[in-house]
């Protein structure tokens, strides 16, 4: 690979892609592939304070040289905020990265790739207009954050987000690019295309330093486009800092440069590693009582929780026997629980808890407990977060008090009670405000990473072969997650099998072995066991229902039942 001079700047010779730097006022690469332009990114881009937008000029290279297999650009500028602010720009062969580095002081704000700000709809909104913002050529971009609207593809105008809650969340419309929340985090990567030939564009750093939400997509404006994160002031420059890095990763479809995006993750130090190799009977089907207790919640005129009883959980496993469905974990859902944030259990519903769970540990099967994360519910003001408002937002999870109480309530339910793992859910939750007080020690990304790890290391301190299942399929979080489940879906949601597959192409893509296809409400029966025939060649099959399905009410036909008894005893033969 080569720099090579021409009239108005330089070309990139020797990689698969194209990258062409045209210098002027605001330098930027022009990026191709298979003869496709994919956009223009300016060299240069803004790093706000919380408290002061960035304004920059005078941008110039500064210097264009190789280190062994990799070019490098750096590229220099005058910042209104920073002493200093440089870009880097390193290319390999396969892909491109970029980064910036300021030196100053200032609680973060705004960290921006390839813009300067974000562009308005019809104006330069708070950039500097488009030659300082990112023009996308590909019509289409993939995104893999899972949204309760299914949609996959987005058109280069829509806004995106990966990650947590995004910052401008969808407010009383149903926006289904918006209705984040399926995969919390997913990769952070939004993947364009024109026909075969696609683009990634995705975000990675240090463990540890994923201290914000969401990486996002502003969409394609008359002004441009800009990627950016958002600190909210909870990280400071300390005298220089370094923002995360993006990678330009290239092939032949979306899910071709996630997986090389996955790699660059890897390669850069940028994710973490599984801990264990899976047990056997993670493999095993689950019955999760969800959806049977959203059906008799209805006829009853009661919350849904309220149905989460030991009586009904045992005349359901009854009745799933009398079917001859080879059961082998069960999942007792919301809510078990006393109260949420506690982890204790409600002896009202569960009186003999643990004699349950011996019960079914003597006919081989395990037992996970569902939990809402990091909740406030029962827990003392001092280990809680507020808004400005005085509104209870999470748990702190930072707080040494609050970590030892749920060690030590999860600890019990495993060694004392018998459990053997939790289902992890309502992730995504975090501050989208500034200036939250207590919230600075850990922000977005850290401070889900935080407690899924507790509540994985506390389990499997007592039980090795303990079971974590979660929703969080970026890299970063392999270290606390044993099996991925595929989450939710919209009570109008058709094509559930096509849906489940590309979730699962993700998951897998991310490192996930084992996946849990989970199987909350599918709408319609017929839809329903198309889906349950399909189970086995995605993952581990799981079964939410006994009586009818959750969306409409249907009965599901004793044939039906029939066929599903004669598939999973297949399954486990080949599997278990």
């Amino acid at each position: 690979m080569e720099w090579q001079k021409v009239a108005d700047g330089y070309v990139l010779r020797g990689g698969r892609y194209g990258a062409r730097l045209v210098t002027g006022e605001a330098p930027f690469f022009r990026f191709t592939l298979d003869g496709v332009c994919f956009g223009e990114f300016p060299a240069a881009a803004a790093f706000d304070t919380l408290s002061e937008k960035e304004r920059l000029w005078d941008i110039a290279v500064e210097r264009l040289d190789s280190r062994g297999d990799t070019l490098e650009a750096v590229f220099g500028a005058k910042s209104s905020i920073w002493r200093e602010h440089r870009f880097v720009w390193r290319f390999e062969r396969r892909r491109a990265e970029f980064f910036h580095m300021v030196k100053g002081e200032g609680r973060l704000g705004r960290c921006f790739f390839f813009s300067s700000g974000i562009p308005g709809v019809y104006d330069p909104g708070d950039s500097q207009g488009f030659m300082y913002n990112a023009r996308i050529d590909a019509e289409f971009y993939f995104n893999p954050d899972v949204n309760l609207g299914n949609v996959e593809e987005c058109r280069n105008a829509q806004y995106g987000t990966t990650g947590l809650w995004p910052e401008f969340g969808a407010k009383d419309v149903f926006l289904p690019e918006r209705s984040q929340g399926g995969f919390s985090p997913s990769p952070l990567c939004f993947c364009f295309y024109d026909g075969q030939s696609s683009m990634g564009v995705g975000l990675g750093t240090e463990p540890g330093k994923y201290r914000f939400a969401s990486f996002e997509y502003s969409g394609a404006r008359k002004h441009g486009a800009a990627f950016y994160v958002n600190y909210l002031g909870y990280t400071s420059a300390g005298g220089e800092y370094t923002s995360p890095a993006v990678s330009l990763t290239f092939g032949s479809g979306p899910l071709d440069v996630l997986e090389k995006h996955i790699d660059w993750l890897d390669d850069r130090g940028f994710s973490t590693r599984f801990a264990f190799e899976p047990a056997p009977w993670h493999r095993a089907p689950v019955f999760c009582g969800w959806a049977e207790q959203t059906v008799q919640a209805r006829y009853d005129g009661i919350p849904d929780g309220a149905e989460a009883t030991q009586e009904n959980y045992e005349k359901w496993i009854t009745e799933l026997e009398r079917r001859d469905i080879p059961l082998s974990t069960i999942v007792i859902d919301d809510k078990w629980q006393k109260h949420y944030g506690t982890f204790e259990v409600d002896e009202k519903k569960w009186p003999d808890m643990k004699g349950f769970i011996e019960r079914q540990h003597e006919k081989g099967r395990h037992v996970l407990l569902w939990t809402a994360s990091y909740h406030t519910e029962g827990l003392p003001e001092s280990m809680c977060i507020f808004d400005s408002n005085g509104k209870k937002l999470f748990a702190n999870v930072a707080d040494p008090a609050y970590e030892e109480l749920i060690r030590s309530q999860i600890t019990r339910l495993v060694r004392d009670i018998g459990a053997d793992g939790f289902k992890e859910d309502w992730i995504g939750s975090c501050g989208r405000e500034a200036d939250i007080p207590g919230y600075g020690e850990l922000h977005g990304l850290e401070m889900v990473r935080r407690f899924q790890y507790i509540l994985w290391d506390a389990a499997h301190k007592v039980k090795p072969d303990a079971l974590i299942e979660t929703q969080t399929p970026h890299p970063l979080f392999r270290e606390s997650s044993d099996v991925l489940r595929l989450n939710d879906l919209w009570f109008s949601t058709r094509h559930v099998t096509e849906t489940m597959r590309t979730r699962a192409r993700i998951s897998r893509i991310a490192g996930w072995q084992v996946l849990d296809c989970d199987n909350a409400s599918c709408t319609t029966v017929a839809e329903w066991f198309r889906y349950m025939q399909a189970q086995p060649k995605l993952g581990t099959p799981a079964l939410y229902c006994v009586s009818r399905t959750e969306s409409f009410l249907e009965e599901i036909p004793s044939e039906m039942w029939a066929y599903i008894s004669a598939l999973w005893k297949k399954y486990i033969k080949d599997n278990i």
